[in-house]
């Protein structure tokens, strides 16, 4: 298999993050605790595109991924192919859009304090500061997805979970978190 099938039939993973990251906020009501990492309010706003090969539906309003447009684009099988996102963490608030194949933000707003007439250095460093800020918050994201989505109780107990909250449904919010805190908790075990 070449390096380029390997990379082309994994792509759904991001998809399926920003599936996650979208259940995730909802279900938390955008107080999200990525392990390691400090705990951030995050959510989809501004703009969604949905694909299903072919077929796109990109919505837009002020948190379009709550509309039942954007539910039923998922119960049609379509997965998130890029969407704007919120985090805030502190008193810092990022915003970009995600391109859930190759997992890139563009349009990417820091927070910054300083502007261009202050020392370019200065600027470069709360830059680079910030960007790491970001980084960390999001792969400890990601890293908490992988886990999930490996372990066991993926497929029995949190894709039901997740469809029951594509159908508009309520969702055991408690039963999701004691999966979450298992299947995480087990992984910060085997590390020891």
């Amino acid at each position: 298999m070449e390096l380029l099938d390997v990379i082309e039939g994994r792509r759904f993973m991001g998809r399926e993050f920003v599936v996650w990251l979208w259940f995730e906020s909802e279900v938390q009501e955008t107080n999200l605790e990525p392990t390691g990492a400090d705990p951030v309010s995050m959510w989809l706003e501004a703009q969604i595109t949905l694909v299903l090969e072919k077929e796109e539906s990109r919505l837009k309003g002020a948190i379009p991924a709550s509309s039942p447009e954007a539910k039923e684009a998922l119960r049609q099988g379509k997965l998130p192919k890029e969407a704007k996102m919120r985090l805030v963490r502190g008193d810092r608030e990022f915003t970009w859009t995600l391109k859930a194949d190759s997992l890139a933000l563009s349009g990417l707003k820091l927070p910054t304090q300083l502007k261009k007439n202050d020392e370019k250095h200065e600027v470069f460093y709360e830059r680079m500061m910030l960007l790491e800020d970001l980084e960390t918050s999001l792969s400890a994201l990601y890293a908490d997805f992988v886990r999930l989505r490996l372990a066991d109780p993926w497929d029995d107990e949190v894709v039901p979970l997740m469809t029951s909250w594509a159908h508009g449904e309520k969702v055991d919010a408690e039963a999701y978190l004691a999966t979450k805190r298992v299947v995480l908790g087990e992984k910060r075990k085997r590390k020891r």
